[in-house]
């Protein structure tokens, strides 16, 4: 049975990350260096990672990004910026649960996740393979490893997705299948774009 492995934000989930850093920077931060912010502060990437506590992720995002709230009002503005699902996607994956092993493979954080479970992310997969628990983050080639290994070691039979080129092609690089999900397409228009019913 092939797996079909997705990436959270952005394909499943309705990510709201610069938006949200955008409006608690006061305008310091417009939307396209909020976005730019998220991308590259390695503080973040270091909590995806499991490297740092949410106290600690928070008081450097309140210091780096000259935010003007408390290190704890910031942690639980942040918890709800996976917002809802996206249109049709818990219905679209839903569906092929018994066809597939269905899992995902994201790069988020304990409270990012804790918000996911209480959408009810958790239930959609059998496996879930998540960047602080794994200790790597997409595109890190070992962060495919981990998660090649977690499921069996095939590579080929897994077909993967997210919404970032850059970690679809390194997916390709360590011998998965991998397509983008596109805002327009979603996650049925990448599924059918692999051939998957």
């Amino acid at each position: 049975m092939h797996t079909l492995l997705f990436d959270l934000g952005g394909v499943v989930v309705d990510y709201r990350g610069p938006e949200r850093l955008a409006a608690l920077s006061n305008g310091r931060l417009s939307l396209a260096e909020a976005h730019e912010a998220l991308s590259i502060t390695p503080a973040l990437h270091e909590f995806e990672r499991g490297e740092l506590s949410p106290l600690a992720f928070a008081e450097h995002a309140v210091t780096g990004w000259g935010l003007d709230v408390t290190p704890g009002d910031f942690i639980a503005d942040f918890e709800t910026w996976p917002e809802r699902f996206l249109p049709g996607a818990r219905e679209t994956i839903e569906a092929l649960g018994g066809q597939y092993r269905l899992a995902c493979f994201s790069n988020i954080n304990i409270p990012h996740w804790r918000q996911a479970e209480a959408l009810g992310v958790a239930p959609l997969f059998d496996h879930a393979l998540l960047s602080h628990e794994i200790g790597a983050r997409k595109p890190e080639t070992h962060a495919y490893e981990k998660v090649i290994a977690a499921l069996g070691g095939d590579a080929s039979g897994i077909v993967f997705f997210d919404d970032i080129e850059a970690n679809a092609a390194a997916a390709r690089r360590a011998g998965m299948q991998a397509y983008v999900v596109t805002p327009n397409e979603g996650v049925r228009g990448a599924l059918e774009s692999a051939g998957v019913a």
